[in-house]
């Protein structure tokens, strides 16, 4: 079972008001990047997920939740914000690597 949950606007609150971290993607079904690198998204969040299970992994579809992408600013796709108690601490943009998505979530842990 994979690590990461489906959030649109109608549960988004769950990863908002999380106490800890949450680690949220934006994505499209139409992104290119997005579909070929979210294996490697989904391989970083089952090793987090194991080693850290307080940290909550995420997803959003742009184009189910347009009032999500426009709160949180999202320009570019793939977009990942990491949140510590509802606060982004972090954004990452573009495609990244499984050892660069542990990387930055290492430095904030």
């Amino acid at each position: 079972m994979s690590p990461i949950t489906a959030y649109s606007e109608n549960n988004y609150q769950s990863f908002e008001w999380f106490e800890g971290l949450a680690v949220i993607r934006f994505y499209a079904d139409w992104c290119t990047p997005c579909i070929q690198n979210f294996p490697v998204f989904e391989q970083f969040a089952d090793a987090f997920s194991h080693s850290h299970p307080e940290i909550k992994f995420g997803k959003v579809n742009i184009d189910q939740s347009p009032i999500l992408t426009l709160r949180y600013n999202v320009y570019g796709l793939p977009s990942t914000l990491i949140f510590r108690n509802g606060q982004i601490i972090q954004r990452i943009a573009g495609v990244k690597s499984r050892s660069e998505y542990s990387n930055i979530l290492k430095s904030l842990i």
